[in-house]
């Protein structure tokens, strides 16, 4: 695109009252006179033209965003740009989409403007379609042509939809391909499946009585379902439908963010965590508890908590046998699969549609 776009955008700011440099009367006046009067052919797609007042409405709404965002008129100028050239794109990108479709057999039915129309006028509107007809009037439309803009919006949301849902398939060669690719990023170091139970020192405790109530619940967790259930009923908490175990003594009993997850704070690098609770964790088997871990708080109060080790993983490279790496993966291929394949759908249909930025 030739330069002849960024002046013309940049009679914007003369309208604005904040200013990032000086002008004087007589450059405001150009300006302003340029942005009324100004008006050409930004670029075409399918015989279309796509006009630089086109892109002007675009802009508008982001333009106070771009001024407060930039420290000088250079990067004003030049943030803009990039805006205006990137609208263009997308405006085009609209264009040949739409022809695309109404060049095949396809016809959207004229029930899914009405619904979509009618959903608009009972969420913004509080169904009354007089107020609808007064808001598109304001902006000046008319319900003929902000109709048409639902038609385009629907059709376009379709029909690169289509592109993605093709897109999305993930064969296992690739999932490997990229694994062998970034393998380094998988490396990870020493870890745990930390499950936790913080028991806080109440107002009305003494510490005896507070590290008494978090012995017990340790050794209720170690102990039988009756056990735990008796330990349950003593504390006045309701029993689960279910024999009680580690998650719901979290939830009912667990003062930290944890425990709405059951006491779930999933896997965790044990050098990132308290020393003696790190060494607690290494201490235990698979599945076991500890004995509550007293600490001080300021203030004279105390906290316990009571650690489980769900899981070990040594320090070394995590593989696609391994869940959360396999999902992870999954993801930044699907992305990369979808978005190429919809920037070869973009780059064929502007080929056979035609579309040129001047």
């Amino acid at each position: 695109m030739k330069k002849l776009l960024l002046p013309v955008l940049l009679a914007l700011a003369a309208t604005s009252d904040a200013q990032l440099r000086p002008q004087s009367i007589e450059d405001v006046a150009a300006r302003r006179w340029s942005e009324m009067n100004t008006d050409r052919i930004a670029g075409t797609a399918d015989g279309q033209g796509i006009t630089m007042s086109d892109v002007r409405r675009q802009i508008e709404p982001v333009i106070g965003q771009i001024r407060a965002s930039v420290r000088s008129d250079a990067e004003f100028e030049r943030t803009i740009k990039q805006a205006a050239d990137e609208i263009l794109r997308n405006m085009a990108d609209r264009q040949v989409v739409l022809a695309e479709f109404r060049s095949g057999t396809g016809q959207l039915p004229a029930s899914f403007v009405d619904a979509d129309i009618e959903e608009t006028v009972r969420r913004d509107f509080g169904g009354d379609r007089s107020r609808y007809v007064s808001s598109l009037r304001a902006a000046g439309m008319t319900p003929l042509s902000h109709r048409k803009l639902i038609e385009d919006r629907i059709i376009f949301d379709y029909m690169v939809g289509q592109v993605r849902r093709s897109a999305t398939v993930v064969s296992p060669g690739r999932l490997a391909a990229y694994y062998d690719a970034h393998r380094a990023e998988f490396e990870r170091k020493e870890q745990v499946k930390l499950g936790q139970i913080t028991v806080a020192q109440g107002a009305a405790e003494t510490l005896e009585e507070a590290k008494a109530r978090a012995n017990g619940w340790a050794a209720s967790l170690r102990a039988t379902p009756a056990a735990l259930k008796e330990a349950f009923t003593k504390a006045g908490l309701r029993l689960p439908p279910s024999d009680p175990g580690f998650e719901d003594v979290a939830k009912a009993v667990s003062t930290d963010d944890y425990a709405a997850k059951g006491g779930d704070a999933g896997w965790r690098n044990l050098a990132d965590l308290n020393e003696r609770v790190a060494g607690e964790l290494r201490g235990l088997k698979d599945g076991q508890i500890s004995d509550p871990l007293q600490f001080d708080l300021p203030g004279g109060r105390a906290v316990w908590f009571i650690v489980r080790r769900g899981g070990y993983r040594p320090q070394g490279f995590a593989t696609l046998k391994d869940q959360e790496v396999l999902a992870q993966i999954e993801e930044k291929v699907r992305a990369a699969n979808v978005q190429q394949a919809v920037k070869e759908w973009l780059d064929d249909l502007r080929a056979r549609h035609h579309v040129e930025f001047r």
